[in-house]
């Protein structure tokens, strides 16, 4: 057996199209994620540029200028810490009735850029988003905000899952009692109080999780001719009528492309993984998602979101590898069975949902869809089944493993009872 493993190894990395096709793919990664180091740019309010790695360190200082646990004593102190800096110089009375823009012009007139860059310092937007309106400034939020609702802030940031559900996704999702009670439950479970600071490597492992669809094409490339090519060939009238033809070559087959994707999959997620660590940083493992974002409603920490997305990658990336074994074991076209794969792995990603709720939940279902972190951890995607909700999580993991329980059946079967002449 493990000879025979071995032997389909070969034959199937042999190949020139799939050497192509996972050495590209390699390669790709390893530039993309250069460039996203390289690339990444920022500019504060003095007018100096950031590129590189410079920029990722100013950034982390940027965080790490508010680090620590936030406590509601500490969320109203700093709450009133900004107002009485920001209303030192400016009417508090008149921002509310400017735009936004207006008012980002007069805080640059009214303050030094130095502390404008103070001023417009994330933590601000975070700690504000509870009252946030679309389009406001910071500034606008903080001259609504009392001392009342600033103690309160706790209570007002976990409202932010009540509002999602009352919005119901601008109106494309209708949530039952069920779901309601689910993500408030959810909510409810959250750690207190919440810690921020810096976790850019583990959010940019997040952010870059959607080019690992690259590994996955590249998978369904190196396995559709593993059945297709035998009846394309001839060779399964040899193969077949072996003593071991039906039984143990066909599992041979399947464990050895299970072993190639792990591996592959590995590989490149290494990649991503461990360049997003080397130059973005590995701390902030420990720190709330909701650091990342105050409207997530999950109990996680922000290093457990980066690997539970890399973790729902590869089991798309199973669920398709045992999907291209069935179509190939079914069709002599490799051709066909790739393009099945590319249209449910990459053009689900083009298809809009058109304000359509179910239809939304189902496109939310690919990977290059779930692979973001608004839609996987924001997003209150919810499926319910009767009594039972599930979460984009749970239903990506429950389609996956099913797609991988019922092809590898499949394929096994479909080769084992091939006529041949």
């Amino acid at each position: 057996m493990p000879r025979l493993i071995l032997f389909e190894l070969k034959k199937m990395l042999s190949r020139r199209v799939a050497l192509v096709a996972n050495v590209g793919v390699v390669v790709f990664l390893v530039a993309i994620m250069a460039l996203n180091v390289t690339q990444n740019r920022t500019v504060d309010f003095a007018g100096e540029e950031f590129n590189g790695v410079e920029a990722i360190a100013y950034n982390r200082s940027e965080d790490e200028k508010h680090a620590g646990v936030v406590t509601p004593e500490r969320a109203a102190e700093d709450i009133a810490a900004y107002q009485e800096m920001v209303f030192s110089r400016i009417d508090r009375d008149i921002v509310g009735e400017m735009t936004g823009s207006a008012v980002y012009d007069l805080i640059a007139q009214s303050f030094s850029p130095e502390e404008v860059d103070d001023l417009y310092n994330p933590y601000w937007s975070w700690l504000l988003r509870p009252w946030r309106i679309s389009g406001e400034e910071p500034a606008q939020t903080a001259a609504r905000v009392t001392p009342e609702m600033a103690a309160d802030w706790y209570g007002a940031a976990a409202g932010l899952t009540q509002q999602a559900l009352d919005d119901g996704q601008g109106g494309m999702w209708e949530y039952s009692e069920a779901e309601r009670a689910y993500w408030t439950e959810m909510r409810a479970s959250v750690p207190e109080p919440i810690e921020y600071g810096y976790s850019g490597g583990w959010g940019n492992v997040v952010d870059c999780a959607a080019f690992l669809v690259f590994p996955i094409l590249a998978a369904c490339v190196t396995l559709a001719p593993a059945f297709s090519f035998e009846y394309q060939s001839g060779a399964d009238a040899v193969v077949l009528a072996t003593r071991r033809g039906r039984s143990t070559l066909v599992a041979a087959k399947v464990v050895a492309a299970l072993t190639y994707a792990t591996a592959y999959f590995a590989l490149c997620a290494a990649i991503v993984v461990g360049v997003s660590l080397a130059f973005y940083g590995a701390e902030g493992f420990g720190l709330s998602i909701q650091s990342m974002a105050l409207t997530s409603p999950y109990p996680l920490t922000a290093g457990q979101a980066a690997l539970a997305t890399v973790g729902l990658m590869y089991a798309a990336c199973l669920g398709f590898s045992c999907l291209t074994l069935a179509l190939s074991s079914r069709t002599p076209s490799t051709l066909a069975v790739f393009l099945t794969d590319v249209a449910l792995v990459v053009l689900t990603g083009l298809v809009p949902s058109a304000g359509v709720g179910a239809l939304e939940r189902v496109l939310a279902l690919f990977p290059i869809n779930f692979a973001n972190f608004s839609v996987l951890f924001s997003a209150l995607e919810s499926y319910p089944l009767g009594p039972v909700v599930l979460d984009l999580i749970g239903t990506v993991l429950l389609v996956y493993a099913a797609l991988v329980l019922v092809s590898t059946p499949v394929a096994v079967v479909s080769f084992r009872r091939r006529q041949v002449a």
